[in-house]
């Protein structure tokens, strides 16, 4: 029986199975590695498809159904997806694939992306609201931090979305796929992330009120900066592109909020 403490809802309908396999473009030859393989629906699929795949999962009851049904060129490997080295579970390349469980989905997203150099791509299941904020645009409310920490480092794909009555038993919530792809010119930009969180810190707040906080910054420093940058002073975080946040940053060398 699906366990509600792992957030269990197996896919059931075999037009979609094959329509996320579809969108992960995994073919002949490729490495994959399954996040949450449950009852194997999705497993089969990718092995007929794929060269190799690694299925991680933390359901010990269900490890051995998997390696009893499972074609010879799936590994299953027991294990809890939040504490994976992903830089080596697989060859360097490979295509990860997943229904993540909902209320881990924005931890792991953040190992995936701190291991990006390693992985080739990532098609996984979210929560549609999740979803939602990851492929947002500047200007409406699910615009945020995930948006921007998210599109720095990759480019991101909207794909379809699932209904509850797709999985056994059903969500409460709307499914959305999504798929990303890194980014090759970007590096790792702690400080940036930081700014951008700071920059969200009140989202009732205008920008100028949410980093005038940050060390060396001050309120006219910040104001100064923005209208060099041709916005509105009163502009709020929401609808502040990436790339001006990346210029704001370099402009203000902020780094941390004043202790």
């Amino acid at each position: 029986m699906p366990k509600k403490r792992f957030g269990q809802h197996f896919l059931t309908d075999p037009a979609i199975l094959e329509r996320i396999v579809d969108f992960s473009r995994v073919g002949a030859g490729d490495s994959v590695v399954e996040i949450g393989p449950g009852r194997g629906a999705l497993t089969s699929r990718l092995a007929r498809r794929a060269g190799s795949v690694v299925a991680v999962e933390l359901d010990r009851d269900l490890i051995g159904p998997l390696e009893a049904s499972m074609p010879s060129n799936v590994r299953i490997l027991a294990a809890d997806a939040l504490d994976i080295d992903y830089r080596t579970i697989a060859p360097a390349g490979y295509a990860l694939v997943g229904n993540l469980p909902y209320n881990v989905a924005t931890p792991l997203i953040e190992r995936f992306t701190a291991a990006r150099r390693a992985i080739g791509s990532v098609t996984v299941m979210l929560q549609k609201e999740v979803a939602d904020r990851i492929v947002a645009s500047p200007g409406g409310k699910d615009y945020g931090p995930l948006t921007l920490g998210v599109g720095y480092y990759a480019e991101v794909e909207a794909g379809f979305v699932l209904k509850p009555g797709a999985f056994s038993p059903p969500p409460r919530v709307d499914s959305r796929m999504i798929r990303l792809t890194w980014k090759t010119d970007v590096g790792d930009a702690p400080t940036l992330m930081a700014f951008i969180r700071t920059s969200f810190r009140s989202r009732r707040k205008t920008l100028v009120n949410n980093i005038q906080s940050l060390s060396g910054v001050g309120r006219d420093r910040a104001t100064r900066a923005l209208v060099e940058a041709g916005l509105d002073p009163n502009v709020r975080a929401e609808d502040v592109s990436l790339e001006t946040f990346r210029s704001l940053h370099a402009a203000l060398g902020a780094e941390r909020p004043k202790s």
